[in-house]
């Protein structure tokens, strides 16, 4: 493996994985998010199985999305105060708590539609503690020279698990039911906490100064410092409206491979993996090139192809030409979401991480419940693909709006 610095054809990736701390982390990080994305789809498909219901699709989603939106203003703040790195093992362990009820619950056969709806909730406000924290994480443990590339293929991580945990949960569904989905799930938190238990912080590192302002204070002084730096802000805004589309149209996904594309289980898991494999090639060419290639034009291109790949994805009744189309939309969005974050890792203060980055995280969640929401509650009456199309050509005009102001907007990148 070469030095930090050295360059090979793996590029920024093996400056990445020329760190010990980020190996360690990778171990815990791959497990967990591949069961997270089993849990994901398990979760989704027993809530239509359950009620046949686009409304309580959205009602779900909201559930795991709210305290992410409510409480992340508090836990952002909460994460720049306090030590980011016991927030992460404490929130580990409690979310294999969660897991492991869902689990149990599915094993007793008392998971129905109410139960549920309760540990989805638990789980999103444990997410919105360990969210902030764990956005700090990889600055803290990984050499600045490569935490772009380390960013990127941590992101990849993710992109691997959204494309190998939804075909993983179709199989596990088919042949073992929930109860296993939900198992896997447990397993893979479990190997998050121990990864976290094993990462040793640099003795270099120097812990920020407390912050001299009340916790308000610092709430407050993390929006003025988000709304004062115009790339940040801007990439937000673009990020937001972008995401009202994609992720309200994935929490329908149980509803658009059983109406449209006329299939189940089946369906669903294969737009995620092929999604999901689009989105992993995105994470790993920008963990090669590192910084040089994440730079805000692309961004801003990768938002426009995103919302025209759904525009086209949601007219087609092919499973095999929605699984292509569902691959460019993932690349595209992965463009979007890991460029925005390797920019906004790489600018912001490191007072005020926490904060920025769960703002981000908070935006990100809060645009997928507006479009959760907003899809289900006219899917109802008007079926998926009318309210989608509406959505995308204010999508475009939003976009070409950011677009002709973007040499004002996106200063500092």
């Amino acid at each position: 493996m070469k030095r930090y610095g050295e360059r090979n054809w793996f590029g920024g990736i093996a400056d990445a994985f020329a760190d010990r701390n980020f190996r360690v982390y990778s171990v815990g990080s791959i497990g967990s998010w591949i069961s997270f994305f089993i849990q994901l789809v398990a979760v989704s498909w027993l809530t239509w199985e359950l009620t046949k219901s686009t409304t309580w699709l959205a009602v779900i989603a909201l559930l795991d999305i709210v305290p992410n939106v409510v409480l992340m203003p508090l836990t952002g703040a909460l994460a720049d105060r306090l030590d980011r790195h016991v927030i992460m093992i404490v929130t580990s362990f409690l979310l294999l708590l969660q897991a492991s009820m869902l689990a149990m619950f599915a094993w007793w056969g008392a998971l129905t539609i109410f139960p549920l709806a309760g540990l989805v909730l638990l789980h999103g406000i444990l997410i919105s503690f360990m969210v902030p924290a764990m956005y700090g994480t990889l600055p803290r443990f990984v050499e600045r020279s490569a935490l772009s590339s380390a960013i990127a293929v941590a992101s990849a991580y993710t992109q691997l698990a959204v494309f190998t945990g939804p075909a993983l949960a179709g199989w596990i569904i088919t042949s073992h039911g929930v109860v296993m989905a939900f198992t896997v799930n447990a397993i893979g938190y479990l190997a998050l906490l121990i990864a976290f238990l094993c990462l040793k912080t640099p003795t270099d590192y120097q812990k920020p100064e407390r912050s001299p302002h009340s916790f308000l204070g610092d709430i407050l002084s993390g929006a003025t410092y988000i709304l004062g730096t115009k790339t940040i802000s801007s990439l937000l805004l673009l990020g937001f409206v972008t995401n009202v589309l994609a992720s309200g149209f994935y929490y329908m996904l149980p509803a658009y491979s059983s109406q449209i594309l006329g299939l189940g289980v089946v369906g669903l898991s294969t737009i995620l993996a092929s999604a999901g494999f689009g989105a992993t090639g995105a994470a790993l060419w920008l963990a090669h090139g590192g910084v040089k290639v994440a730079r805000t034009e692309r961004v801003i291109w990768a938002s426009l192809i995103e919302i025209l790949a759904l525009a086209t994805l949601v007219q087609t009744e092919s499973l095999y030409l929605a699984a292509v189309i569902a691959v460019v939309m993932g690349f595209a969005g992965e463009m979007l979401k890991t460029g925005t974050m390797s920019i906004i890792q790489l600018l912001v203060e490191e007072a005020q991480r926490g904060r920025v980055m769960g703002t981000m995280f908070m935006v990100s969640q809060l645009s997928a419940g507006i479009g959760a929401y907003l899809l289900g509650a006219f899917a109802a009456s008007y079926g998926l693909q009318t309210p989608i199309m509406i959505g995308v050509a204010i999508g475009v005009l939003a976009w070409f709006f950011l677009y002709i102001r973007r040499d004002k907007l996106f200063r500092n990148s």
